[in-house]
């Protein structure tokens, strides 16, 4: 395919107008620290949780982090997106020192970005273990949250860790990463 990296849509094969995941994209301005994203990532955890919802951190190989939160096919695209879009609204209207909505650059100053367009028809997000096309190729790495809670950085991990990465895809701890029998609450 000629590519380094690996996006995914958020549905199956099966019927590819039901997402199978709700991504929310925690992607900081320059010059945050990595311990303002991962308190993002458990505010953001704690906020869905209480929505009834199960989420899972994946480390993008970059930067930032996404909360999953694994869907049973039952809402369509448009249903997803507005879901997602009122959800990261709503935080950055509670919090707006901290996060914010808004696309534009210019808007994200000293703030952490809740990118929620990954949950729109035909957009896509990084695939875990995928290699990232940035220097010394690190790549998406999906976590506990306990894990997450330990990391000094982003960049734990790259291409050079194949092994180590095959072992942890095997893992006890990660053997149900990523799936849950859920739908997408009211909000």
């Amino acid at each position: 395919m000629g590519t380094i990296e690996f996006h995914g849509w958020g549905a199956r094969i099966e019927d590819v107008e039901k997402p199978d995941r709700l991504v929310f994209d925690l992607d900081p301005d320059e010059g945050l620290a990595f311990k303002d994203v991962v308190s993002a990532a458990f505010h953001l955890q704690d906020m869905l949780v209480q929505m009834g919802l199960v989420t899972f951190p994946m480390m993008t190989g970059g930067k930032g982090v996404h909360v999953i939160a694994p869907l049973t096919p039952s809402a369509e695209w448009p249903q997803v997106k507005d879901f997602a879009h009122r959800f990261a609204t709503a935080l950055s209207q509670a919090d707006p020192d901290r996060f914010t909505a808004a696309l534009a650059k210019a808007k994200r100053t000293g703030k952490i970005f809740i990118d929620y367009l990954r949950n729109q028809r035909g957009a896509t997000a990084v695939m875990p273990y995928s290699a990232r096309s940035r220097p010394f190729a690190p790549i998406a790495v999906p976590l506990s949250w306990e894990e997450l809670r330990t990391l000094d950085g982003p960049d734990q991990w790259h291409i050079g860790d194949a092994g180590e990465m095959l072992k942890r895809a095997a893992s006890k701890d990660l053997a149900h990463w990523g799936r849950a029998d859920q739908i997408l609450p009211d909000l």
